[in-house]
């Protein structure tokens, strides 16, 4: 019997994958695309364009959750910005 594995997801052009043994890494990968958001820089296409932010560590995603909590906002929103704390225009 194969196993069953949850299907894949695209993250992005700009996506670069943690290492296998990095467990803390691939967490914060899993909320950054259980949220919605890809890897992807300022063009769709990934064409050689500055990637948008994303966070790569426990640390900086628990920043990012309290902040969401703090203004009321959805995770996703406050997951792309460089700073949690600055609020964006969006």
């Amino acid at each position: 019997m194969p196993e069953l594995r949850p299907p894949l997801v695209c993250a992005g052009h700009d996506f670069a994958p943690p290492s296998r043994r990095e467990r803390r890494a691939w967490s914060v990968v899993a909320v950054v695309v259980g949220e919605g958001l890809r890897y992807e820089g300022l063009s769709a296409r990934g064409c050689g364009k500055e990637p948008r932010y994303r966070p790569r560590t426990r640390a900086a995603l628990r920043a990012r959750r309290s902040a969401a909590v703090r203004e009321g906002v959805p995770l996703s929103q406050v997951l792309s910005r460089p700073d949690p704390w600055i609020p964006t225009a969006d």
